[in-house]
């Protein structure tokens, strides 16, 4: 094979150099120690002019770095073999189409950043992926030296790994960041935020104020740290509240970033959490379901990484729970752990109406539902004991009921009937059964109470009764918070990138542990990310948090 020009400063064009495949099949067809060291050997041997660098793909990925266009990769089948998977990788969404896709194990690639070009190898060893990057000598250099040349290509793709963008991080585990999360974040309001209007002041202001208080800490000698509870029925805005004040923090002048811990369920898994949040000061911790993270078996843990001998100044913790009778005293009765408790009640008669009022604005422009002001105090008249994830409910059922039957052409008026005999209420219901989203709504009212009363899985879900588990508390109002984990990628934590838009290597290990997954699993089109450049070049010291 005639190489291009540019790679003739690597290896000649005329040559044929040996194979390190050979190399790599003998080893990996015995028993072996450590096939790194005898690979490096043999490119050595064969490569006796040439610096080799060899780099774990979860550190500095080069064919990732390739994909997001900054560098490009062209195999090489001629010189080496290629060992690989061929695999069908199924529609991220129902109704695509998929595609096929390779897991390489063993590669060789022309490989060229910024001008300069390279000899990359990329071998398989174990659950893992090594990369061989072979660049000849500049300078005093020797062969067994490190390549300027190569250690600014690797300080580049770090750069480009580290760059901050918007994103929620989320422990479950293990951290990895994510920007679907925070596009959900981004799309939280305050004004969406049925609160006191008292309660939903403190609550926009005391976050702010923290943040702003450092001085005023220090001044009089206490830690610069603060703890704060949400705590009611579920369903009533705590995770939408959180939300608002997760984007306002992130738009300040200085942003603030956001740590939302899913789950951590050991004492080590504790720790990891404390030192990513010290980390990342100044920022957001957020303990959603906190009685179900700070367990028995993790208390003492938990109340030594808050209190200990480690510095948290700058760290707000919040915590949300649905139970805060059952929480330990520790976390709700001690003020230097949480000093601050904010209740989110069941809505009363002007939040229900409150919260009428805000799907009004919201169907404004849909002239084919009539949803006139009056109807929204009759709608708080017949949510008497409804959670705002309740009243959703009842919003969004009657909304497709009204989508289904306009699609079908069948407005049945039976759905308006009322069965329980309330004459005190006719007149005013004959008044209002003009409008047919008042007599669809009316319909579903009754079919919730009936779940109410009944204690389904639905009135547990969306906060009528019962006791609630994790996940059953998740109402169609906060279902954005799930996790949604992707790429782990910030400072001081090397862990493999999880991006599907970024993985074009198998899920390896993570900083608690190996996740042993079929390495056909993640692999994916490599597409979507375009960073800004400095001359064309990554660099250290462009990052801004």
């Amino acid at each position: 094979m005639a190489f291009s020009e540019t790679f003739t400063i690597i290896e000649n064009e005329n040559s044929h150099p040996p194979r390190l495949f050979d190399d790599y099949q003998k080893g990996t067809s015995g028993k072996t120690v450590d096939l790194d060291v005898q690979l490096t050997a043999a490119l050595r041997e064969k490569h006796p002019d040439l610096i080799v660098t060899s780099v774990p793909s979860s550190n500095c990925n080069l064919l990732q770095f390739a994909a997001a266009g900054f560098a490009t990769a062209d195999m090489d089948k001629d010189s080496e073999p290629v060992l690989r998977w061929r695999g069908f990788i199924g529609p991220s969404h129902r109704g695509g189409s998929g595609f096929l896709a390779d897991n390489i194990f063993f590669a060789k690639y022309h490989y060229k950043w910024n001008n300069e070009d390279f000899i990359l190898y990329t071998v398989r060893i174990g659950y893992g992926s090594v990369q061989y990057i072979l660049k000849e000598p500049r300078g005093d250099e020797t062969t067994f030296s490190h390549s300027v040349i190569t250690d600014a290509l690797l300080a580049s793709i770090g750069a480009w790994l580290i760059k901050e963008v918007p994103a929620i991080y989320v422990f479950d585990g293990f951290w990895s960041r994510s920007t679907k999360l925070w596009e959900q974040v981004e799309k939280a309001s305050w004004d969406d935020v049925i609160l006191d209007p008292k309660m939903k002041k403190a609550l926009t202001e005391v976050s702010g104020k923290f943040f702003d208080s450092k001085d005023i800490y220090d001044e009089y000698g206490v830690p610069w740290k603060r703890g704060l509870i949400f705590h009611g029925p579920v369903g009533n805005g705590k995770t939408i509240s959180l939300k608002a004040l997760m984007r306002t923090l992130y738009h300040r002048d200085s942003p603030v970033v956001t740590l939302y811990v899913k789950s951590a369920p050991q004492s080590f898994h504790i720790r990891a959490v404390f030192q990513m949040a010290r980390a990342m000061t100044p920022c957001l911790l957020v303990l959603e379901d906190i009685d179900t993270i700070v367990t028995p078996m993790t208390r003492s843990y938990f109340f030594n990484e808050v209190d200990g001998l480690e510095n948290n100044a700058g760290i707000l913790m919040i915590a949300t729970t649905n139970h805060l009778d059952q929480l330990d005293p520790g976390l709700s009765k001690r003020p230097s752990r949480f000093d601050r408790k904010y209740l989110f009640p069941q809505p009363n008669k002007e939040e229900r109406t409150l919260y009428a009022e805000y799907w009004r604005k919201k169907l404004k422009n849909k002239p084919a539902i009539e949803f006139p002001k009056t109807l929204c105090g009759a709608i708080a008249d017949i949510t008497d004991d409804f959670s705002f994830a309740y009243m959703k409910e009842a919003f969004v059922a009657t909304l497709l009921d009204l989508a289904r039957n306009h699609a079908m052409g069948d407005i049945s008026d039976e759905e308006g009937d009322s069965e329980d005999g309330d004459d005190d209420d006719d007149d005013d219901d004959d008044e209002l059964d003009k409008y047919l989203l008042w007599k669809v709504f009316k319909a579903q009212v009754k079919i919730l109470r009936g779940e109410m009363d009944s204690g389904s899985s639905t009135s547990r879900r969306l906060g009528v009764g019962g006791h609630y588990g994790r996940y059953e508390a998740l109402s169609a109002e906060n279902e954005e918070m799930l996790p949604l984990l992707e790429n782990a990628r910030f400072r001081g934590f090397p862990q493999p990138c999880k991006d599907p838009a970024l993985a074009a290597e198998p899920l390896k290990a993570h900083t608690l542990g190996t996740a042993a997954l079929s390495p056909l699993s993640s692999i994916d089109s490599l597409a979507n990310k375009v960073p800004k450049l400095s001359n064309g070049v990554w660099e250290w010291g462009v990052v801004t948090i």
